[in-house]
């Protein structure tokens, strides 16, 4: 008597990236592997994760942090978005090619409305979002034991370091992602709120936060 058992797409555990260098190197895999490229990068983390853990039940925690999740996976994808992992309440995603600041704005716009909604459906999911655009460093980092390949480079830290300021429901971005967008999606979605100096940083970061739409409009000249 013979079982067969469905095997999962490995989409599902990897990001998109990783899984297309597997493909095109296989067992060839360069551990030293690492790739320039103009990318718009997101940061998400849940506000106030300290105190829910402590509250509530490691179920009740698992199943809100699950739906959160889920919410915005579902939405990185539609708007062309790969996410590179999960940072425990929160995660990071990379947006490349035509429109990558564009599609990476609305995107949040939309999360931050449909995170909203979520609010008291289950346990408080308050998101904050983070978000940058530049030159990154795509690498592979660890040996032989514990691959990962991830994004590296000053543009991540900053999209990290303005998810670290942003409050719940707040999405925080920089100048250089302003620059990269229409006109037209800078008038629907984008309020400036001033200079940022962070430490170790030289010089200031302009930053602008999104204004989330009721409901998303494409912007004039998106093109998804």
């Amino acid at each position: 008597m013979s079982s067969s058992h469905a095997t999962l797409p490995i989409e599902m555990f990897l990001p998109r990236e990783t899984v297309e260098l597997i493909d095109r190197y296989g067992a060839r895999f360069p551990h030293d592997l690492a790739l320039e490229q103009e990318m718009t990068i997101i940061f998400s983390d849940m506000r106030g994760f300290t105190e829910l853990a402590e509250q509530f039940k490691p179920r009740e925690v698992y199943a809100s942090i699950n739906a959160s999740l889920a919410i915005q996976v579902r939405s990185i994808h539609a708007y062309g978005g790969s996410v590179n992992k999960f940072l425990g309440d929160g995660l990071l995603a990379c947006f490349s090619g035509e429109n990558k600041s564009e599609r990476a704005v609305a995107c949040v716009a939309e999360l931050l409305r449909l995170l909203s909604e979520h609010e008291g459906r289950l346990l408080p999911c308050r998101v904050g979002f983070g978000i940058n655009s530049g030159n990154v460093l795509f690498g592979v980092l660890g040996d032989e034991m514990r691959w990962e390949y991830t994004v590296v480079g000053d543009v991540a830290n900053t999209a990290a370091r303005l998810c670290g300021i942003a409050n719940p429901f707040q999405a925080l971005l920089t100048g250089d992602v302003v620059a990269d967008i229409s006109p037209a999606c800078k008038e629907q979605y984008c309020s400036f709120l001033g200079p940022q100096q962070f430490k170790g940083k030289k010089q200031s970061v302009d930053i602008y936060e999104i204004v989330a739409a009721p409901a998303h409009k494409p912007c004039k000249d998106d093109a998804y």
